[in-house]
């Protein structure tokens, strides 16, 4: 089975303060952040991403970037990319500089 970025099922789990794509007994991708709200406007901190090796190289961690970067728009909050992935991700997309902390 090709695993393709369209058909991925990626999910926010606002319990544990992640997105993720969950591979069916297999190991779990995910990108994991923290709120930072009482400040104006709000922030979102991503802290984490992990993709289990057979998965790099496919576009899975830029397809989860852009969910969880659309969120962020879509709810007004700025983003703080702590984690070198979502750092370099803001950073090879201008387009959402505009959304940066």
């Amino acid at each position: 089975m090709e695993i393709t970025t369209k058909a991925l099922d990626i999910r926010q789990d606002t319990a544990n303060s992640k997105f993720h794509f969950d591979m069916k007994g297999e190991e779990e991708v995910y990108l994991k952040y923290k709120l930072h709200t009482g400040s104006t406007p709000n922030v979102i901190e991503f802290t984490e991403t992990y993709v289990p090796e057979v998965l790099e190289g496919i576009g899975i961690p830029d397809a989860i970037a852009l969910q969880a970067v659309r969120f962020a728009d879509k709810v007004g909050y700025r983003i703080k990319a702590s984690c070198p992935f979502m750092s370099g991700y803001m950073n090879r997309h201008p387009e959402f500089s505009h959304l940066r902390a």
